[in-house]
């Protein structure tokens, strides 16, 4: 006769396997700059090779793996940016660079953000066709938008941000335009987002516009909320450079900003160094059904680490029940998150 354990098991695990059946995983991490040679060789040795070595293993475990690109793939070039360490940079790496997001598992690059014209037009179609020639999907530049296909599903990523050049996160009324044109013919749409104040003086997420060095960064929950409204299942933050809230907003995941992710050289003494990678799993409508925060870490010219602390899972679980008390998710201390806080 079998156990009532074993038959209790068997009936999960059928369960289990029902439920996850049709469904969409998703990692997506923050702002990913592999070094700069603008305006000298900032750069890691074994041409970056092992940059992604500690966390590979992570990025490669999903349908989709989508990252921020922060700055170009471009030999030569000039920019006409005025460079002062602290307020401006240039960033501009070396194209061969790129076939280290294909061997770290990325099938998709974000382009839409404040370094994507650090080398002008010239920066844009080098990086475009640098991605192209290794299969990198990407989108961004001029409302070009993302088209993946996983399992027969079709997946648009759209991107949005407060630079020329890009769909716009200011024109809330066209964005949402935007989305819903997509949204009747893709299974799920992705939203990139990058947008709202830069460091630790911007952890919080307010519904309020922000402002940057006298520079406009968007309202992200405005934006963010619209966007699901007309249609969006996942929105995916960057540009703060700091992990930020997760809200539950209805039924999708927003996570207003992750951080950065690999951005090499830079000072990451505080939360600015914190590099969580998040894993989502969407059911086939694009409804939230979990996800886990996996904490990582990255030190000054160091490559990320898996961080047994846990550190971006407990600060986006804080700053979500601080910043989203009744649409928070509940994240536990190892990151894993399983439902929406009900009041």
């Amino acid at each position: 006769m079998i156990k009532t354990t074993t038959v209790k098991s068997l009936l999960i695990i059928i369960f289990a396997s029902f439920l996850f059946a049709d469904t969409i995983t998703v990692i997506a991490v923050g702002d990913i700059m592999m070094g700069s040679t603008y305006p000298t060789d900032n750069l890691p040795t074994k041409q970056g090779r092992d940059l992604f070595e500690n966390v590979s293993p992570i990025l490669k475990d999903a349908d989709v793996t989508v990252g921020n690109l922060e700055g170009v793939f471009l030999t030569g070039g000039k920019t006409k940016k005025q460079i002062k360490k602290g307020r401006c940079y240039a960033f501009r790496m070396p194209p061969d660079f790129v076939s280290n997001l294909v061997d770290a598992g990325f099938d998709y690059m974000n382009l839409a953000n404040n370094h994507m014209n650090d080398f002008g037009t010239e920066g844009i179609a080098s990086t475009i066709t640098a991605l192209t020639n290794v299969g990198i999907e990407y989108g961004g530049p001029d409302g070009v938008i993302g088209r993946l296909e996983v399992g027969g599903r079709k997946i648009a990523i759209i991107s949005f941000s407060t630079s020329p050049r890009t769909n716009s996160l200011f024109e809330i009324e066209e964005a949402q335009r935007i989305v819903a044109e997509q949204a009747k013919i893709h299974d799920i749409v992705i939203v990139s987002l990058h947008g709202g104040g830069e460091g630790v003086n911007f952890l919080h997420t307010r519904d309020t516009l922000e402002v940057f060095m006298g520079w406009p960064r968007g309202n992200v929950v405005k934006f963010a909320q619209a966007v699901v409204d007309s249609g969006a299942d996942f929105v995916w933050g960057h540009g703060p450079h700091v992990p930020r809230a997760l809200e539950i907003y209805n039924d999708r995941l927003i996570a207003y900003s992750l951080g950065n992710f690999c951005t090499w050289g830079f000072n990451l003494g505080d939360e600015r160094g914190y590099a969580p990678i998040l894993k989502v799993v969407l059911d086939s409508t694009g409804i939230f059904m979990q996800g886990e925060i996996i904490s990582a870490l990255q030190r000054t010219y160091q490559s990320p680490v898996i961080d047994t602390n846990n550190n971006a899972a407990r600060l986006i679980k804080r700053l979500s029940i601080e910043d989203f008390p009744n649409t928070s998710p509940v994240i536990d201390d190892n990151g894993r998150i399983v439902l929406r806080l009900q009041h």
